[in-house]
């Protein structure tokens, strides 16, 4: 009672005696393996609440704690992590989005929301160099608080688990179509579950040792690799196209415009990468980093739209005969016609195969990389990374957590729709949107022309949501 009372009175005895047990304290618990890291969280909240005043921001706050050191990255291996992380993500499933759009309906839509991702990048960009800031979670806490920071790491993890089990499934779907020979037949023809075996074969000694890379820099090296696969992809598949009679007719406008959207919205959201991305390049002040920024995402966006038109229409052009059968799988290279054949059954069809499963196996880890980095920014804030053994097993964690969904899921191009109507339009356009409106008047004040228009583009975006909403469960989409 006299300690408090002296404290009110700002004595200094209370002061004193708080900071020799805080640190006493911190130095006892970093003594135990279990307590390690919250000995470390307890030793930064002592030397914070002595060096800076309880009433500072929470921004002021993130700029003196400690945190681990930044890796710089390239321009060139920026580009390439973002682009892999757009076009890995959907690529495979856009001649799925085509059949639901038609041909007409799909090249404009799919124009539209690479434009929007494009414009909702730059706001979030901008947001993070107002707050000097480079935390998706943080930014959402200083602009909504706690909320801001739980709904935004929630969000971020479904859309990244469900690319994670969508890139598993692809995987183990191109690897058995490599290697698909009269024994594979057999064994298939037996319901020997093959692809449950090579889901957790590839887990277990690719996709487990890939995923320990912990920093954008170390994958960049991988990400370049992943591009030559995707171009390799995009021609082989051109060339299996246009080797087949051609169709009469092609669909110009489908019946489910909002589900080719949301697969659409998939692939084109970054928006879980960007801002470590944004951190991570080089410039000798704001200003150049910032142009850097804006070179990056366009170039990423604009490579992905190409990818996504060339390998979409070539897609939707292969799934119609004379006969204008519409059987788009959610992974193209597992379309198969009795009367034609199988893409795997053609020598370039297991080229593009065996290329897009590089692609697959290094988008992972890209992907695992970002619930990673959420999950130790939700647990740790801003007070650093976990111990070896809490980061071992936080990894492996999020391993197993994919890895049991897609032994059992199978429909990749609905598991897509659905992640891009419940996480990708709210984590790539909602948030950067209401960010962007929220910090208006912070530095340079924007615009009441980018105010009404941000305004405009997040009704538009929440309006577009429900309604794919109500279409995903009146179609009544089964994922297995």
């Amino acid at each position: 009672k006299q300690w408090y009372q002296r404290r009110v009175r700002g004595g200094p005895l209370f002061d004193v005696i708080l900071e020799k047990i805080s640190f006493s304290l911190s130095f006892l618990m970093m003594q135990i393996p279990f307590l390690k890291d919250v000995g470390v969280k307890h030793n930064h909240y002592a030397t914070f609440y002595n060096v800076k005043e309880k009433e500072m921001s929470l921004a002021e706050r993130t700029q003196l704690t400690c945190r681990a050191p930044v890796e710089t990255a390239s321009v060139t291996k920026a580009y390439f992590n973002l682009t892999v992380c757009v076009v890995a993500s959907a690529l495979l499933s856009i001649p799925f989005s085509f059949d639901k759009t038609g041909w007409l309906g799909g090249i404009p839509l799919l124009a539209g929301v690479g434009l929007f991702v494009d414009y909702t990048s730059l706001c979030l960009g901008e947001t993070c160099i107002k707050l000097d800031v480079y935390d998706y979670q943080e930014i959402c806490e200083i602009s909504f608080g706690k909320t801001g920071r739980y709904v935004q790491a929630i969000i971020q993890l479904s859309l990244s688990l469900s690319l994670m089990i969508s890139y598993q499934i692809i995987s183990a779907d191109n690897l058995l179509g490599i290697l698909r020979t009269d024994w594979v037949k057999c064994a298939m023809d037996s319901n020997i579950p093959l692809n449950t075996l090579l889901v957790l074969v590839l887990t277990t000694i690719i996709l487990l040792p890939l995923s320990s890379f912990a920093t954008l820099k170390m994958l960049g090296n991988s990400s370049m690799i992943s591009i030559v696969s995707i171009v390799i992809l995009s021609l082989s598949l051109l060339y299996f196209d246009l080797t087949r009679d051609p169709p009469n007719t092609l669909p110009r406008f489908g019946g489910e415009m909002l589900t080719g959207l949301g697969v659409f919205a998939t692939g084109f959201v970054c928006h879980q990468i960007i801002t470590p991305t944004l951190q991570s390049l080089p410039g000798e002040d704001i200003i150049a980093k910032k142009e850097n920024y804006n070179k990056v995402i366009h170039m990423a966006i604009g490579t992905s739209f190409l990818f996504f038109m060339l390998v979409g229409l070539t897609g939707y052009y292969l799934c119609h005969d004379a006969e204008d059968k519409r059987s788009c799988p959610g992974n193209i290279l597992t379309w198969s016609d009795p009367a034609v054949g199988s893409i795997s059954g053609n020598f370039f069809g297991k080229i593009a195969m065996g290329m897009f499963l590089i692609t697959a196996l290094v988008a992972y880890p890209l992907e695992h990389f970002s619930c990673y980095n959420t999950i130790c920014r939700l647990m740790y804030g801003e007070w650093g990374q976990p111990s070896n053994f809490y980061g071992l097993a936080i990894k492996l964690l999020l391993v197993v957590c994919t890895t049991a969904p897609a032994l059992y899921l199978d429909n990749i191009g609905t598991l897509l729709a659905w992640a891009g109507n419940l996480a990708a339009f709210p984590l790539g356009f909602l948030l950067p949107l209401s960010l962007s409106i929220k910090n208006r008047n912070v530095g340079v004040p924007s615009s009441l022309f980018q105010t009404i228009l941000r305004s405009t583009l997040l009704v538009m975006s929440l309006l577009l949501m429900f309604l794919q909403t109500f279409q995903n469960i009146t179609n009544n989409f089964d994922l297995i």
